[in-house]
């Protein structure tokens, strides 16, 4: 009833005064402009007061959108009120956007920042806009004496309006010389260390150092403060930088007041302490240097914040309260800290994953639901499935709830092929051509199993292996895996052949150690053996079935696979054949290497690698010659051929290995290309093939084994590494130190990988 009343009302309110009311209001004349477009810029609506100030605003509004040449009113008087009607002439369209003057820039890059596109109504505003942008293009590559003009012309033939940007690039400008004003505590050198901008120098053509940004320049500003706050001085203070040009050159001054210089005073903890102060102290780095460090300041935050989370307190807060000491410049810091709510897991949600399975996901998470919440298991679930190798990308996000003591985990990864595929080729004057290949598939049917086939073809050689892993029986932490295998191979003295089967099993036993054992047997037939062979490689003849176990323990926490940058891999092995094993060979092997990976300086990396091994028999003459220890190749020592680094039998000739081995590795490894995945390094190995059973013994009354290659070896070389599109590749060159008479003095190796 109120509603109808209301509307009555209204008809008979509009009817008395139609005469001053707004009936109708549109736009006419607007062929591609919207008319919705139009009339959302106007404040004038049918009922409203006619009022013809606002109508004028209106107009002025319409022609402020740039598409017309002309807007007009027109108001007719009718029996519901007043009519009006926006009469609009549009501008043409664009027909062609022209560059003119281009010669540093690709025209590619130009059109895109200017944006002005064909076939749309032309824009004086826009065009304004696309100089600019085409201005600050040239600004960002160095040219700041560029100068860019529009014109607007309206060929006949076009049918439309022809936009040319004329371009002046000038010259580019360069920094020539960076100076510093009040700085007493560093010197110029230091502080020009800091900053993004650098000076022009005889490599400015490559490195394109001293090109003139305004942007760093500004920012560099910012880094000299932090740099000043960050070393003691927190009352600092930095002036806009100065920019004084000369022609194509730059000079470029700081004006620094540094005022005082703070050392670290008392150290203290205040709120709720759940951590005793002693260890809540060792959190605290601020205290051990000798002025106050904003930086680090912000770091112990962030470390004591975590150690807090790592309990629970996903939410606590520290606040630091710093305070002047009454005596010497130093200054007193008193972390506040407030623990909140303890914070338990709600639930974890998985995104991404299209291929593999939840659980497989799930098995490497150290968080649970309905656990309490703990940062440190959220960083050590994120490595563990990175070193899964099956995604490009993984990101666990905690998400707040409606509860503050309650938190979703969302794991959000993006999969990549996990199947694989190597080819290797090397060369020695002794093999010929090897083709190594691998096929394997990593993520077998999305269970995180892995399936593989490897092979190694060559001139006088052959291995094949089909391997079958699964990392954690019905999601278990307990592994096992099956391996079959078969080699053949043609030494100068003797072919060998071996078949045999494998199995496997792994299981974590404390930290990042993981406990392997494997049991294999093999039977293995030396044929065509010289009758001036070693004494060895006869005797190694009547050793064919070896039923062995042997046991691993590895620990690995490199940050990935190829081309680590930090972490370290340990591996130590116990090999035993025969005894109630039973078998022909009787035999023991230890063995053991160890590899460590350090961050340097501009993105470089150390890495030390050691390894050693001693084999001994169980009852006399049961060491095959084929179970001794030889070294050179990619994977030892570089700067000999596969295998060649081994003992020589004096009579024969014949390389019969030795009981005892131990190499060093010593390389520093340097970025190239970040982009492009590319990593240099130089390398210098060190290492001796030994035995104590081959000086002086004999067998059958044969003449004793001697060798040089009981002195130590060394070599040292170059490499290349790269994470290429077909999978990662390594070229390594080494150069032995002392070569002998029959050996090679350098060496060339290669590898490549791909995936699918």
């Amino acid at each position: 009833m109120t509603t109808a009343f209301e509307e009555l009302v209204g008809e008979v309110l509009s009817y008395t005064d139609r005469e001053h009311r707004i009936a109708a209001i549109s736009p006419q004349g607007n062929a591609r402009v919207d008319s919705g477009a139009i009339l959302r810029k106007i404040n004038s609506k049918a009922g409203d007061i006619y009022d013809p100030a606002t109508l004028r605003q209106d107009l002025k509004a319409i022609y402020a959108m740039g598409y017309f040449n002309d807007v007009q009113v027109d108001v007719k008087e009718t029996a519901k009120g007043k009519t009006v009607t926006f009469n609009v002439v549009e501008k043409p369209l664009v027909s062609s956007v022209l560059f003119v003057g281009l010669k540093e820039l690709k025209q590619e890059d130009v059109q895109a920042v200017a944006n002005i596109k064909e076939h749309r109504i032309i824009n004086p505003a826009q065009i304004s806009a696309a100089k600019e942008a085409i201005i600050s293009l040239y600004e960002s590559k160095g040219f700041y004496n560029c100068t860019v003009k529009s014109e607007i012309s309206y060929p006949a033939e076009s049918g439309g309006a022809v936009v040319t940007f004329n371009i002046v690039e000038g010259h580019k400008v360069y920094v020539e010389e960076i100076s510093f004003e009040g700085n007493k505590n560093f010197d110029a050198g230091e502080l020009e260390d800091i900053l993004e901008t650098k000076e022009k120098s005889w490599l400015t053509w490559l490195t394109a150092a001293g090109l003139l940004d305004m942007e760093k320049i500004k920012q560099d500003g910012n880094r000299l403060l932090a740099y000043y706050n960050n070393h003691g001085f927190l009352d600092a203070k930095v002036g806009e930088p100065q920019v004084r040009q000369e022609g194509d050159l730059v000079y470029l001054h700081f004006v620094i007041a540094e005022g005082p210089r703070y050392r670290i005073g008392l150290i203290d903890f205040s709120g709720d302490l759940m951590i005793d102060k002693k260890t809540l102290a060792k959190l605290v780095s601020v205290r051990n240097e000798p002025y106050l460090n904003r930086g680090l300041m912000r770091d112990d935050i962030m470390n004591i914040t975590d150690a807090y989370s790592e309990l629970g307190y996903a939410f606590a807060s520290v606040k630091p309260r710093t305070r002047k000491s009454a005596v010497g410049n130093r200054i007193d810091i008193t972390f506040d800290i407030a623990k909140n709510d303890l914070v338990y897991i709600d639930r974890i949600t998985i995104n991404g994953n299209v291929r593999t399975r939840d659980n497989v996901i799930r098995r490497e998470l150290r968080i649970v639901e309905g656990g309490l919440f703990d940062s440190a298991a959220l960083r050590k679930s994120n490595k563990a499935l990175q070193r899964l190798g099956y995604f490009k990308e993984v990101n666990i996000t905690p998400e707040p709830t409606s509860d503050p003591s309650r938190m979703n985990i969302v794991v959000n990864i993006k999969e990549k092929p996990t199947g694989s595929f190597s080819i290797g080729v090397g060369y020695s004057t002794t093999d010929g051509i090897i083709v190594s290949g691998k096929i394997s598939e990593n993520n077998f049917l999305g269970r995180g199993d892995t399936l593989s086939l490897s092979g190694d073809i060559g001139g006088i050689s052959s291995n094949f292996n089909l391997g079958y892993t699964n990392p954690h029986l019905n999601d278990s932490e307990l592994s096992w895996g099956a391996d079959l295998f078969n080699t053949e191979r043609e030494f100068d003295d003797y072919d060998k052949k071996r078949t045999g089967a494998g199995l496997r099993v792994g299981y974590p036993i404390w930290q990042e150690w993981r406990l392997f054992s494997n049991y294999s047997i093999t039977d293995t037939k030396l044929t065509d053996i010289k009758d001036n062979a070693s004494w060895i490689i006869k005797n190694s003849a009547d050793i064919n079935l070896s039923s062995a176990v042997k046991f691993t323990l590895v620990s690995d926490d490199r940050d990935k696979q190829f081309m680590p940058t930090e972490g370290s891999r340990t591996s130590i092995s116990l090999k035993y054949a025969g005894g109630p094993l039973m078998g022909d060979a009787q035999f023991y092997k230890v063995e053991a290497s160890t590899s460590w990976y350090f961050p340097a300086f501009l993105g470089t990396t150390y890495h030390l690698k050691g390894a050693a091994g001693y084999a001994g028999e169980t009852e006399t003459d049961k060491l095959p010659v084929y179970e001794r220890f030889y070294l050179g190749g990619m994977n030892s020592m570089r700067g000999f051929e596969y295998a060649k680094m081994s003992p020589v039998d004096k009579l024969s000739g014949d390389r019969v290995g030795g009981n005892m081995m131990w190499y060093t590795n010593v390389e520093w490894i340097f970025p190239i290309s970040d982009a492009q995945g590319v990593n240099g390094m130089t390398f210098f190995d060190i290492g001796q093939v030994s035995g104590e059973d081959l000086n002086g013994s004999t067998l059958n009354g044969s003449s004793a084994i001697e060798t040089e290659y009981n002195d130590v070896k060394m070599d040292v070389g170059l490499g290349l590494m790269w994470n290429s599109p077909m999978g990662p590749l390594t070229i390594t060159w080494g150069y032995n130190l002392d070569p002998l008479d029959d050996e090679d003095p350098s060496v060339f190796n290669f590898s490549m990988g791909g995936n699918f």
